[in-house]
């Protein structure tokens, strides 16, 4: 009696050990991007405050890309403060702003040499009297050479949160207004009609008494970062809201195979190969960042979780479709059962039968498209209509079916097991 309870205690403590490691996994996985997105928001304030922004890769790849970004656009904004110096000194040696900017070779060759667009206006109306070619290059129009504050609007930016921005926000006003280094970050529309990410960094000229005489902006194209911070932004939060479906699924697992399992043995081999399964699943959704999983590559991770390699015993054919992350786990899981099911007591139990995958998207007219999937088993044993029922077909009927947004209707034939599985696109 006493080694039976050790062996079931033994039993147990393996089957916790493998649901605390997958847990304590998914743990340090989200503790280690939320403490790369805090170092990220310290350099983010280091930068505003226009000090050295030193970084340290966190291991956490998004978060350290975002952060290379950052810095690379602080080092431009660097060097273009630094060129906006040299020409406020420039254009202080001349008593207008329109003889400077029509005659001054100097200036005019240093215009066209700085690695960002350059507007100038005169005070106090405003009118913009210059711009270098590379703000044509960045606007892919010619410059629109405003004729006072007020119609700076006919640019046509608009801020970050939709709204476009008035003639009095742009640095270009700000600085005539006295503001030392106005900076806006906005969408500007190009000559193409698209609008894109700038950033604008801005100064008023002053002459040898002090008066404001004019004002100068640099314009840098920041689209690519921009988007690119965005994008990462957005799997942050997908990688917050993953890890907590993951955690979830895992206790969802745990608790459905203890309430079905014989047997402490029976539990810890049902939940360590789901959980292994869900690994193997989660490690290719990442590596399609968690938007569109290819359905053949989800189906080749679902079958390569079997006991053994069954090669061209199992076969595949259906046209290319892409998966919902959430839609690919469940449908993932729910073959994985299918296989594990066909193990022990279908086609793949002997050595003779075998199993076929097939796929389709139905694309009825009054209704979103549908994945259909058909899993069919021949060759195998004899099967029997089962009394009772598993914790497997438990799961692909309700749990995962709900997950995937559809349905699953299992047929058990007597040449062998047979599923329809209906997902969301």
């Amino acid at each position: 009696m006493a080694e039976v309870w050790l062996g079931v205690a033994g039993a147990l403590t393996v089957a916790l050990a493998a649901a605390l490691a997958a847990i304590f996994w998914l743990a340090r996985e989200r503790g280690e991007a939320q403490r790369a997105q805090h170092e990220l928001a310290k350099l983010t304030l280091t930068v505003g405050a226009r000090n050295a922004s030193p970084w340290s890769d966190t291991g956490v790849p998004e978060v350290d890309a975002i952060a290379h970004s950052i810095q690379d656009m602080d080092e431009r904004l660097r060097e273009k403060r630094r060129r906006l110096s040299e020409l406020d000194d420039l254009l202080m040696k001349s008593s207008t702003i329109v003889s400077r900017a029509g005659a001054n070779q100097q200036l005019r060759a240093l215009l066209d040499a700085v690695p960002v667009g350059i507007l100038i206006a005169e005070a106090p109306s405003g009118r913009i009297v210059e711009g270098n070619a590379l703000m044509e290059t960045i606007l892919r129009r010619p410059v629109r050479y405003s004729e006072s504050q007020v119609s700076y609007d006919q640019w046509r930016a608009i801020l970050p949160d939709g709204r476009p921005v008035a003639s009095e926000d742009y640095p270009l006003a700000r600085a005539l207004a006295g503001e030392d280094h106005p900076q806006l970050e906005c969408k500007i529309e190009r000559g193409d009609g698209a609008y894109v990410w700038i950033n604008i960094v801005g100064a008023p000229i002053h002459n040898d008494q002090g008066a404001i005489i004019g004002a100068i902006v640099a314009v840098s194209d920041v689209d690519n970062i921009k988007n690119a911070e965005i994008h990462n932004q957005m799997m942050n939060r997908e990688l917050h809201h993953r890890v907590n479906n993951s955690l979830a699924m895992i206790q969802g697992i745990a608790n459905i195979t203890a309430r079905t399992a014989q047997n402490f043995s029976c539990f810890q081999q049902g939940f360590s190969h789901r959980v292994q399964c869900l690994s193997r699943i989660s490690t290719l959704l990442v590596q399609t960042s968690w938007e569109r999983t290819p359905l053949r590559d989800l189906v080749l991770v679902a079958v390569s979780c079997g006991n053994h390699d069954y090669g061209d015993r199992i076969s595949l054919s259906g046209e290319d479709v892409e998966l919902r992350s959430a839609v690919a786990s469940a449908l993932g899981l729910a073959l994985n059962e299918l296989l594990a099911n066909a193990e022990q007591h279908g086609a793949l139990s002997d050595d003779n039968g075998r199993v076929s995958i097939n796929w389709r998207v139905d694309r009825e007219e009054d209704r979103p498209p549908r994945l259909i999937l058909n899993w069919t088993e021949a060759g195998g044993p004899t099967v029997e209509n089962p009394q009772q029922t598993g914790v497997g077909h438990f799961l692909i009927t309700n749990v995962l079916a709900r997950q995937m947004g559809g349905d699953v209707r299992l047929s058990y034939l007597a040449e062998g097991l047979q599923a329809e599985i209906s997902a969301e696109i």
